[in-house]
């Protein structure tokens, strides 16, 4: 079934015939002539089909408008699926992800883990955000997931200066990147191994931030109970500084708490890899099954048409039909 995608143009055909026709009995002749029989004796052997160019120019500008107007063929009706989740992952890369506690250390393997997630998610859209004591979006939220992948692979503990952990800020961020989408579900993955001791914001503060927002968060706290620190002796050698803590599981379990995520708690690869599979089986990707229609559309073809017509009217008109208004 054809129908007119913008039907309202086809209204213009009308006026455009009537005021053709007015034109062309109103036109004054530019040279009188008491019979056009001279012109014909003279060798004017067309004088009889001169409309055909005004006509072909008519039809031309009625097939233009006709272009405008979008017709289209029906063909057929089908599904999309809809995908309705966005996720930034929040990074900590602080001085103690470098500790080897996981091997080759935690951020790293919290790398990896994180890759291996975005792998098993093609349908929803990523952020990334890293932060120490301060935090940055390294990419804002995509489909194109080599991108994220390529970002990830680049994070280091250079991604960011001034050394600290800024969880308030980190989270805020990334609040900002999910906070005008309308994804029918939004989440804060954060990453990190410490207690926020930087940055402006209070982690509670960013906390009940997303609750307001309908933002959840996973905190997942990486590290064992001793953070091993490698670091270059007098000598040149690979010596190791070694601390008890450093993650402050209270905080970090508040913050889930707050919004309806959860914590965890991953003191060995495996359990990141357990963490990370939880949250892909808990936050399932919803799909809303969309009707969408199918339409060929044939407005450039009667705009080719159009083209062709006006051009043969014109050049019929002006060039090869005698001319007697």
């Amino acid at each position: 079934m054809i129908r007119f995608a913008n039907w309202y143009f086809l209204l213009l055909i009308p006026p455009v015939i009537v005021a053709f026709i007015l034109l062309a009995r109103y036109r004054k002749s530019a040279l009188g002539f008491s019979s056009v029989s001279i012109l014909a004796r003279r060798g004017a052997k067309k004088l009889k089909i001169s409309w055909i160019g005004r006509c072909l120019v008519v039809l031309g500008l009625t097939a233009a408008i006709i272009a405008l107007a979008r017709p289209q063929r029906h063909d057929a009706v089908g599904t999309v699926d809809q995908s309705g989740i966005d996720i930034a992952v929040v990074l900590d890369v602080s001085l103690s992800m470098q500790s080897v506690d996981f091997t080759p250390n935690r951020l790293e393997t919290a790398k990896k883990t994180i890759d291996d997630f975005v792998s098993q998610r093609p349908q929803d859209r990523m952020a990334l955000v890293v932060f120490k004591a301060t935090a940055h979006t390294v990419i804002p939220l995509t489909l194109d997931h080599n991108v994220i992948k390529e970002a990830l692979a680049n994070v280091n503990d250079d991604s960011v200066q001034e050394d600290g952990t800024a969880i308030g800020l980190a989270l805020a961020v990334a609040l900002n990147r999910l906070k005008d989408s309308e994804a029918a579900s939004r989440v804060i993955i954060l990453v990190t191994d410490g207690d926020n001791n930087a940055g402006a914001i209070n982690p509670y503060t960013a906390a009940e931030m997303a609750k307001e927002l309908g933002i959840k968060i996973y905190a997942i706290g990486v590290g064992s109970d001793i953070t091993i620190i490698p670091y270059e002796g007098l000598n040149g050698t690979i010596e190791y500084e070694r601390y008890e803590g450093g993650i402050n599981d209270a905080l970090l379990e508040q913050i889930a708490e707050t919004t309806g995520g959860n914590y965890y708690r991953a003191k060995d690869p495996r359990a990141l890899t357990n963490i990370f599979s939880e949250i892909d089986s808990l936050e399932k990707t919803e799909f809303d099954q969309g009707v969408v229609h199918y339409y060929t559309e044939y407005a450039w073809t009667f705009i080719k048409i159009a083209l062709l017509l006006l051009l043969a009217g014109i050049c019929l008109d002006r060039y090869v039909f005698v001319r007697i208004p």
